[in-house]
């Protein structure tokens, strides 16, 4: 396996030429080895081509982000790799209202990660914007903010930087939403953590 060929004290550049030139990297485990790649000296030709062989099928969004942090040199890469993946996915059509929860709780870290909830949340948002016919997307917290439907990683920095992390008003931000904007369905990403009670929608 690829973790007995890297444990075996070998020239770890090598090793991972080796496993990816006989495609024995799976999605996931590539993505979590892109640092000790480049640490390696591994060329990022190599990696890019890479990225077209492996199966991300079973990967979840966010790990695409958890990447791109751990490696910003490669984002761009990262990214075209994300997107591809995206495009393969079943489409949901009709119109979809997207609302992403920004407040403070979202940037707690799930256990010994470095991910938080947010970038698991953003990770979401980034894979419906591929795959919505249609999407509007908004973020709460103490207020209500519309986010540019960018693509990819511009996408999780416009929701980031959309506004201030502090309270969770749930309940008010589904209210202003359903006045302002109709669509077939509503998709709420959230930690749940609301401090008001959330009532019955236009979208029900």
């Amino acid at each position: 396996t690829w973790e007995t060929m890297l444990s075996a004290g070998g020239d770890k550049k090598e090793t991972f030429e080796k496993l990816m030139a006989e495609n024995k990297l799976g999605g996931m485990a590539f993505l979590r080895n892109l640092r000790n790649m480049k640490e390696s000296g591994v060329d990022k030709g190599t990696v890019s081509d890479y990225f077209r062989k492996a199966n991300f099928e079973r990967v979840f969004p966010y790990r695409f982000i958890a990447a791109a942090n751990s490696v910003p040199g490669w984002e761009n890469i990262i990214e075209e790799a994300f997107l591809e993946s995206a495009s393969k996915q079943e489409k949901l059509d009709g119109k979809t209202v997207l609302m992403v929860d920004v407040s403070g709780s979202m940037s707690w870290a799930r256990g010994k990660s470095t991910m938080n909830n947010m970038d698991i949340a953003n990770g979401l948002s980034m894979i419906l914007r591929e795959i919505c016919e249609d999407i509007q997307i908004y973020t709460f917290s103490n207020y209500v903010e519309e986010v540019p439907t960018r693509r990819g990683f511009a996408l999780n920095d416009a929701i980031e930087n959309s506004q201030v992390h502090s309270g969770t008003y749930m309940g008010k931000a589904i209210n202003e939403v359903s006045r302002k904007v109709k669509g077939d369905r509503l998709i709420v990403i959230t930690d749940e953590q609301s401090h008001d009670t959330v009532e019955k929608s236009s979208f029900d």
